[in-house]
């Protein structure tokens, strides 16, 4: 037998028989029929089962598990397959088979063309022999068995490729399978008709009168001077199609070379009787000039023209067989066979005169019960005995995973057919131990499992089996009896060595292996490498092995065992942390700690314990961990060893996760990093120039005491550097006062000062007002213009997605270790955090008087409802220097003053209170993520020279050239009356508009998760999109645009939020999906034409915004459908229409039988209470019998408003589906702006603790590494991009729980700057740096002709000064 994967198997006649019945677009063809068929199948459908490629390779055996089907539909109709040609009937000999010319065969190749006379789909069966070894087709009983298989791309059979449209409409399905026996190659294709629906809707009477109606107005009007032509007679359909046979056989009857005869584009047949823009369909080309159409040349030696011509003699072909399906067509100008060629398929795949119990080769219904048993097994219910026990045993060999319940199939089969023959086998079979699905239902039915897919792990199916033997000991031979079955099903090699090392205990296994208790470990392994050489013995002392090397905990004869492969499987690094049920940030020593506490517990399970520490050991290239598994002793002094290609980690001194992440990343920055090592004097910021001139950087001058602290700052980053690229340890620790500049601000230093301790600092350089902001809602804050007396504009802003997330709920995530107590402080004020006030301190503003002069007095710009109402943040801070009244500049934001909050018994409704700051050498203390990014950026450009200043004063220097973009906010003033819009919001009149911008500077952009999963273009887009605002009661439209790219783009992920209801604060796990690589070109303020593939930017800008807010508006529309309305009854709108509509009835049909006693007069009285007692708590009176009319209309119009909400809501699914792929396609073409993802920073825990790693690609290396404080490990790319590459809509925020592992912050590359600004490693150990600096010191500096006076001089280029390059190109 072919060696082949294990996978289900079917013989060629049955091959034929699913082709028989196939309905194209099933692939039912190409599905293995290997489990239990449900019983519930009708004449019209199949149910096949099935199982997925990845199923099949998930482990050597799992027939224990529950049987999956697939419900596949069978064709409306047995397809009649007839030769695919136009021509007289093929000669046959005398077998009735086909003649041998009339097959396309080769030597070892044959093939056969078809078409189904009814539905008109082209077949094309190949048989590839030409590695054929076995003998199938030498005799009736050997016959092919096939299994799906992928065939290589050289061999896959294609669909033949015409023209353009006829790729876009002929569906077309290729399937390969492979004999097991001879390794020949079936492959069969299925082409769909290519006369398509659309093609012959045109033949339709009506389509070909609306043509003549056309041509003779036309004609008419062409010949107006003319007298009136007479009308055209209206063909049939069927002269239609006829006509297009002729122009068909046109171009199939030329000769070669000879271009076939034109059709004069006025052609009246032409024009009227067919439509002639199918002629392009069938690739004629239309020449203007001459006035003529242009047959194909289809005998050219080219696979175009053989395509083509393939196409016109399949169209001409399925022209005559429409012909003879119209019971209308009397006279049938077309010759073709309609003579079945099922002989002929079963020639060319050698079934011919198969052996059969009941000679029947017509009709076999597929869904009969014994015919989906024989079916499982490859089989046709017509087999003989013979070939299908054949059949049954290469189906086992094919597929022995399903062997238990291919034998519960020929056991069924064999009471249906009541065969001697087969019961015998079935019966020889048991006896021998071959299990049923019967027998394994019972195995498991012993440990109380109904469900084994449940059970993945073996090592919880053994617990079960120590648990039920504890319970019930009588019962340990059955249970063991159970536990074998279950090990032999599920080939597991783990319960396999369970229940061999379960048979010996310590003393059988002393006596055994035939050594005292008191023997060392090597006289173990030596005698049991002796007695070990009797191969029948071999069970017996690898099991008295595994039980003294686990009884005597000896980490020697452990490893001996795991070495000759005793030790069982080793699990993956995840499952590894959770057997030892540790986590992965946890060190190797606390983790060694926990391994021998879980030992100890459960000494049984050491082996299973030392795989799993043995698979953390190798993830984490750790010696601690290897050391110990081979003595068996903790040895904290170990580390691991340095290495030249690999990064070194950073020790956490305590709680400085954040901080290692954020060092590593800067560090991976090639040209930063290279700057930051070459900081000298050439670089290095003069103090008193600096202070002379005014350095200002983030809109603001910077001071004397920040520029000095900047520079030691930096002196301390490149000593870090230094260490990174030249230890000999697998990590370094950062100094303390490296991680106090970088935690703390010059600003919060400040703060820090000692009483009585006096700094020369110039209070107008400093900022001194603080926001006080308390968790009010909108109306119930007041605000107060506040105004300086000399305001600045900002000069660099943050994007942001959503303002309330960062405004109100902007909480430091901190780190594992900072849970200390905040003190006590009063809930009614509560001091913001800096983030805080830096954010909510800074909302960009516009001026009214900078932006029209004519509106009047200036207001507070008011935010109003509109698609994707988001707000522009700045980081801006005063500047006192500044001059107002300048064209350009805005006035700085009025501070927004808020009143206490109202008085209220719950304190709990009210954030937590933020600590004051206290020693800031206690670096437990995390920062938000940009306030502490912020601070190392400011740092640096505070350290070194400007390259240049721009026009607003600001520093330009290679921090701004490498981090920093610009936006431009715009701002459409409407200078007409608005015009309501349908969500009650305002859109701008029809009248002139007044548009003002301004451009900044923004360092990163931030996105919120808050209300859910969440994609990256969705979330950017939230920060792009429209929004509406009023000016002075005047609407206005504001909105963002990118106008200059940084090349390093960083996103914050927005994830702390407040509940308000709660009190308390909390994270958001929503996930955030991106991918390797996004593209910004729809952010673009604009872009060139030659990158716009379709409409403007600017109006496709516009079609999203609309969309959008008509999204929103429906989901809104759906939301309240769909919400509860009282949570006592929990009902929605609906569901309580409906309640009322039923309680009503019974009100109606009350009040109607009392009316009728009353008139009947066989009753009580009206006023008789006892027959107008209660019904349902309801007391009806006479007034209720008389308005019994007026109750039959209420329940009328709330019916029919039920009807219409019912019906709306499959239609505002439609419409909120429509809208949701318009937006996100409408810029799927624009893909020149790229970005790839370069760095991941992670954060696990919830909002008040947890724990923060980075992933960072090394380009180079073209692999993730994930930077966890000192460990440095490779990961997958799936562990960073988890949703890459699945449907992200059927991802929940149920997915993750409360500290889940999630984004915070993103950065991303452009796609061509990756090897000129990013290098992830960087090493050169001691030995190696003092080569390459003897080889410097013979080598000539770089140095470049600089002009001094009137001479040219040589000066040194530092390597920033070189790495800044990038810039320029």
């Amino acid at each position: 037998m072919a060696t082949l994967p294990h996978r289900p198997g079917k013989s060629a006649p049955l091959v034929i028989q699913q082709m028989m019945h196939y309905l194209p677009g099933s692939a039912s063809i190409s599905l293995p029929v290997s489990q239990f068929p449900s019983s519930d199948s009708g004449s019209s459908a199949l149910i096949i089962p099935y199982r997925s490629q990845s199923e099949l390779h998930n482990r050597e055996s799992d027939s224990h598990k529950k049987i999956k089907t697939m419900h596949i539909p069978l064709s409306s109709h047995v397809h009649h397959f007839i030769s695919d040609s136009v021509s007289s009937k093929l000669d046959r000999d005398s077998t009735g088979l086909a003649a041998k010319e009339q097959l396309s065969e080769s030597d070892d190749i044959l093939e056969i063309r078809l078409i189904c006379a009814i539905c008109r789909y082209h077949w094309v069966i190949k048989v590839d022999k030409s590695h054929t070894a076995g003998n199938c087709g030498s005799t009736p009983m050997s016959i092919h068995h096939l299994i799906p298989t992928e065939p290589p791309p050289e061999e896959k059979p294609k669909h033949e490729p015409n023209s353009a449209e006829a790729e876009a409409t002929v569906v077309s399905e290729d399937f390969s399978l492979k004999c097991t026996i001879c390794a020949a190659v079936v492959s069969i294709g299925v082409y769909g008709p290519r006369l398509t629906e659309e093609i012959m809707s045109t033949f339709k009477h009506e389509a070909i009168e609306k043509r003549i109606e056309n041509f003779q107005t036309t004609r008419n009007e062409v010949a107006e001077d003319q007298a009136e032509l007479p009308p055209l007679a209206i063909p049939t359909p069927q002269q239609s199609y006829h006509t297009l046979f002729r122009i068909l056989s046109d171009p199939l009857s030329s000769e070669p070379g000879v271009e076939p005869r034109t059709i004069r584009l006025d052609n009246v047949s032409v024009n009227t009787k067919i439509d002639p823009i199918i002629l392009k369909y069938f690739c004629f080309r239309r020449d203007e000039e001459a006035g003529v159409w242009r047959p194909p040349m289809v005998k050219e030696d080219t696979d175009e023209s053989k395509n083509i011509k393939s196409l016109l003699e399949n169209a001409k072909m399925e022209i005559a067989i429409i012909a003879r399906q119209d019971s209308n067509n009397t006279a049938n100008p077309y010759q073709i066979s309609t003579d079945s060629e099922l002989p002929t398929i079963r020639n060319i795949l050698q079934c011919n005169g198969y052996p059969t119990t009941i000679r029947k080769l017509g009709y076999l219904d597929p869904t009969t019960p014994v015919s989906l048993r024989c079916a499982s097994l490859g089989a046709l219910p017509d087999f003989s005995d013979a070939l299908l026990l054949q059949t049954f045993d290469r189906q086992n060999e094919c597929d022995p995973t399903n062997a238990a319940y291919y034998l519960e199939c020929l056991r069924e089969i064999s009471t249906a057919r009541e065969s001697e023959e087969l019961q015998i086998r079935v019966v020889e079979m048991q006896s021998l131990g071959a299990l049923t699905r019967d027998d394994l239902r019972n195995a498991y039915a012993e440990f109380g499992i109904d469900d084994p897919d449940s059970f993945n792990d073996d090592s919880i199916i053994v617990g079960v089996y120590k648990a039920r033997l504890q319970d019930a000991p009588a019962r340990a031979a059955k249970l063991k009896s159970a536990l074998q079955v279950i090990a032999d099903a599920r080939n597991s090699a783990e319960i396999k060595a369970y229940l061999q090392a379960d048979s010996l205990n310590e003393d059988q296994s002393y006596a055994t292996l035939e050594v005292p208790k008191d023997a060392d470990d090597n006289m173990i392994i030596t005698s049991y490498d002796i007695k070990n050489a009797t191969p029948l013995k071999q069970d017996l002392m690898n099991s008295a092995l595994v039980v003294l090397a686990k009884a005597r905990r000896s980490p020697y004869l452990l490893t001996y065992v795991e070495s000759i492969g005793l030790g069982g499987p080793v699990p993956e690094v995840n499952a590894a942390y959770s057997i030892l049920g540790v986590q992965s940030s946890m060190e190797d020593s606390h983790i060694l700690t926990v391994y021998e506490i879980r030992v100890s517990d459960n000494p049984d399970e050491i082996t299973s314990m030392r795989n799993a520490l043995r698979s953390i050991a190798q993830a984490r290239k750790s010696p601690m961990l290897k050391h110990f598994l081979s003595t068996g002793i903790v040895d904290l002094t170990i580390e691991p060893e340095a290495s030249e290609t690999e990064p070194v980690g950073l020790r956490n001194i305590g709680n400085t996760c954040y901080l290692n992440s954020l060092l590593q990343f800067y560090f991976t920055v090639k040209p930063l990093r290279e700057m930051i090592l070459s900081f000298d004097d050439s670089q290095k910021e003069d103090v008193a120039e600096a202070i002379r001139r005014g350095k200002r950087i983030g809109g603001r001058k910077v001071t004397e005491l920040e520029i000095n602290r900047a520079q030691e700052f930096v002196h301390e980053l490149c000593g870090l550097f230094n260490d990174l690229i030249t230890s000999t340890e697998s990590a370094v620790a950062p100094k303390h006062q490296l991680a106090y500049l970088t935690l703390v601000s010059s600003k919060d230093a400040l703060q820090d000062v000692e009483p009585g301790e006096t700094i020369d600092v110039t209070m107008a350089d400093v900022e001194t007002k603080e926001l006080v902001h308390l968790p009010l809602t909108q109306q119930e804050a007041t605000a107060t213009e506040i105004t300086d007396t000399k305001p600045s504009s900002p000069d660099v802003v943050e994007i942001s997605s959503d303002e309330a997330a960062v405004a109100d709920d902007d909480v430091v995530m901190q780190d594992k270790e900072n849970v200390s107590p905040s003190k006590s402080h009063d809930d009614s004020v509560l001091p913001p955090s800096t983030a805080e006030r830096r954010v909510l301190g800074d909302i960009t503003t516009v001026n009214a008087d900078n932006i029209d002069r004519s509106l009047g007095s200036t207001e507070l710009v008011e935010q109003t409802e509109s698609a994707g109402n988001v707000s522009k943040l700045s980081q801006a801070e005063s500047d006192p220097e500044n001059k107002t009244g300048e064209v350009g500049d805005e006035v700085k934001k009025p501070l927004l003053l808020l009143p206490p909050p109202p008085a209220s018994t719950t304190s709990s409704k009210l954030p937590p209170t933020v600590p004051p700051r206290g020693d800031y050498m206690n670096l437990g203390m995390q920062q938000d993520v940009t306030e502490c990014i912020d601070n190392v950026l400011f740092q640096i450009e505070g350290a070194v020279k400007a390259k240049y200043t721009d026009a607003d004063g600001e520093q330009i220097d290679l921090v701004k050239d490498l981090f920093y973009g610009k936006t431009k906010q715009t701002l459409e003033i409407g200078a007409s009356a608005t015009t309501a819009t349908t969500n009650g919001g305002s859109s701008l009149g029809s009248g002139p508009v007044l548009v003002r911008t301004k451009e900044e500077r923004f360092s990163h952009i931030i996105v919120d998760v808050a209300a859910g999963p969440r994609d990256i273009y969705d979330a950017l887009g939230a920060c792009f999109d429209v929004e509406t605002v009023k000016l002075d009661g005047h609407p206005a439209r504001r909105y963002v645009t990118l106008t200059q790219l940084p090349p390093i783009l960083q996103i914050q992920v927005q994830r702390v939020q407040y509940d308000r209801e709660q009190g308390r604060v909390f994270k958001s796990n929503a996930p955030l999906k991106f991918d390797s690589t996004i593209y910004l070109d729809r952010y673009m303020d604009s872009l060139p034409s030659d990158l716009l593939s379709g409409s403007d930017l600017n109006k496709r800008r516009e079609e999203v915004w609309a969309w959008k807010e008509e999204l929103q508006l429906l989901e809104k529309r759906k939301e309240n459908l769909s919400t509860i309305l009282d949570k006592r009854n929990g009902l929605t709108t609906v569901q309580t229409l409906k309640a009322t509509s039923d309680w009503l009835l019974q009100v109606q049909g009350a009040v109607t039988g009392i009316s009728a006693a009353v008139d009947l007069g066989k009753g009580p009285s009206l006023s008789d209470g006892s027959l107008l007692g209660q019904q349902d708590g309801v007391r009806y009176s006479a007034e209720d019998v008389d308005g019994s009319v007026l109750l039959t209309d209420i329940i009328s119009d709330i019916q029919s408003e039920i009807k219409v909400l019912d019906d709306s809501i499959p239609e505002l699914d439609r419409r909120i589906k429509e809208l949701r792929t318009k937006i996100n396609s409408q810029y799927a073409d624009l893909k020149n702006l790229g970005y790839r993802v370069h760095s991941v920073f992670i954060h696990r825990g919830q909002a008040t603790f947890g724990h923060y790693w980075i992933y960072i690609y090394d380009f180079a290396a073209k692999k993730f590494r994930k930077y966890n404080d000192e460990r440095v490990t490779d990961v997958s790319d799936d562990e960073v991009l988890p949703f890459a590459n699945d449907e992200f809509g059927q991802v929940g925020t149920t997915n993750f729980d409360n500290s889940a592992a999630t984004p915070y912050f993103l950065v991303f590359v452009r796609e061509n700057l990756t090897d000129t600004l990013l290098e992830a490693v960087k090493r050169i150990l001691p030995k190696k740096l003092e080569e390459e600096a003897e080889e410097q010191t013979t080598q000539e500096p770089v140095s470049v002709e600089v002009e001094n006076g009137d001479q040219m001089t040589k000066q040194p280029v530092s390597n920033s000064q070189q790495s800044e390059d990038f810039v320029a190109s």
